[in-house]
């Protein structure tokens, strides 16, 4: 714990939203490094009694009186300025920090950080890196918005000078990091309420690609079109991975076991052979050949990198099976965005499962109107579409938003308002051979305690 920064001037401190998986950790590491730590946060949840478990007091509700004594106060890019805890921290002088700085002060003090960014597959790719390195002996410092089932935990500190973790671009938190390895899986159009379009999205990452060590190392898709342009200013090494014969580091050879994938890695030449991968889908296979770019870069053998990707079973939430209903699978799943819903269908098609429905719950308006056609397109693939109301997080509807837009753009969907009926219509229609994938990265995984 001794190479984190001390933050000795700060001996309070209160974190505002702390249940988020990030947030929980890091207060519970500051927590563990002899810091006072208080927090708040909207709502209860599983997160809120961990920290209380472990010696955090967490109310539940904003107030201004919550940040009493505190000598620092770390926020989410979710909270807006007139938290009155935010409000009351500015009137009386304390100082405020958004959690991504904290996050970058923290990695800061590794040598060998690795900041895995893109839209979509950060956890999952964290969790890779992390299992690959855990086999090499590296013990490292890790930092992932989900849990990690071989850690049972989203964070773990490590004893050596290692760090991986996840770098979100919403709002440009990655731009608060300085990595030794950058690692961006894909850049995608989302969280348009904030970027407006994908030309935005590509200029921040372009950014933090500036943000990199000079003796480090950028690890990249070689196959994503809006990948291909981030590096041309940097003089950092660029390493590319992807499906393309041009790509540094490439799968080939790759076939299915039990719908798990197997495949070859040439990593600059040489071939790493019979790969095994305990999770489904060809776009973990990508993300896969990520983190071997991350293991061999930092002289890994591949005796980790098989052994490391073999034992990962998921990540939390992300096309995890939770269950069963009259012998159908229950899954949970992540995903909120258009082409993270069309690569969890194909991996659910690519498992042989009879048929497969999806209980959908859009998360925030604007990206529920921005993407409204891609979502109807992409959940057309399954056999059967139920959708639910938006997950408003952060927002309030000011941009007309309505589920029932969607519904009608898609043969047979249907409307299900609220998570006890969704579970009565599970428990009615599952059948033998099915899948039935909650989907969404607000609340619908609280149907699932319903399913027992």
């Amino acid at each position: 714990m001794e190479k984190f920064p001390d933050l000795s001037e700060y001996s309070a401190i209160h974190f505002v939203g702390i249940g988020g998986v990030s947030m929980s950790s890091l207060a519970i590491i500051l927590k563990e490094n002899g810091k006072t730590v208080t927090g708040s946060d909207s709502t209860e949840s599983d997160n809120v009694e961990m920290l209380r478990r472990h010696g955090i007091q967490v109310n539940i509700g904003h107030s201004g009186d919550n940040v009493a004594g505190a000598q620092l106060v770390v926020y989410t890019a979710a909270i807006k300025d007139s938290n009155p805890e935010l409000v009351r921290a500015k009137e009386t002088g304390v100082p405020i920090i958004e959690r991504a700085v904290l996050l970058g002060m923290l990695m800061s003090a590794f040598p060998h950080s690795i900041a895995v960014a893109g839209t979509h597959g950060k956890s999952t790719t964290t969790s890779m890196v992390s299992s690959i390195f855990l086999d090499g002996g590296c013990d490292p410092t890790i930092l992932i918005g989900a849990r990690f089932n071989r850690i049972n935990s989203s964070f773990k500190v490590g004893s050596t000078d290692y760090a991986v973790y996840e770098a979100c671009e919403y709002v440009d938190s990655f731009l608060h990091f300085y990595p030794d390895t950058a690692v961006i899986l894909n850049i995608d159009a989302d969280h348009l309420d904030y970027f407006k379009n994908i030309d935005n999205i590509k200029r921040s990452f372009k950014k933090f690609v500036r943000n990199v060590n000079k003796t480090g190392a950028v690890i990249i898709n070689g196959d994503d079109e809006n990948c291909a342009h981030i590096c041309d200013d940097s003089e950092i090494e660029v390493i590319t991975f992807g499906f393309s014969e041009s790509c540094d580091c490439r799968a080939e050879n790759i076939r299915y076991e039990n719908a798990r994938p197997i495949f070859d890695a040439v990593y600059k030449g040489e071939i790493i052979r019979d790969i095994k991968l305990s999770v489904l889908g060809e776009h973990n296979v990508k993300n896969a050949l990520a983190a071997i770019c991350c293991a061999r870069h930092y002289g890994l053998d591949n005796n980790a990198i098989i052994s490391g990707l073999q034992s990962f079973s998921g990540a939390d939430r992300r096309f995890q099976i939770v269950g069963e209903v009259n012998g159908a699978a229950i899954a949970d799943d992540y995903a909120h965005h258009p082409t993270e819903i069309k690569a969890t269908i194909a991996a659910a098609r690519s498992a042989g499962y009879k048929k497969i429905t999806v209980i959908f719950q859009p998360h925030t308006f604007s990206r529920t109107k921005l993407l409204m056609d891609m979502f109807a397109k992409e959940l057309s693939a399954a056999d059967s579409v139920v959708l639910t109301d938006i997950y408003s997080a952060r927002e309030i509807n000011t941009v007309g938003a309505n589920v029932m837009d969607i519904v009608n753009m898609i043969d047979g969907a249907r409307y299900i308002s609220g998570r006890e009926k969704i579970a009565g219509f599970i428990k009615e229609n599952a059948r033998e051979g099915e899948i039935y994938i909650l989907m969404g990265a607000g609340d619908i995984n609280k149907t699932i305690s319903l399913l027992q």
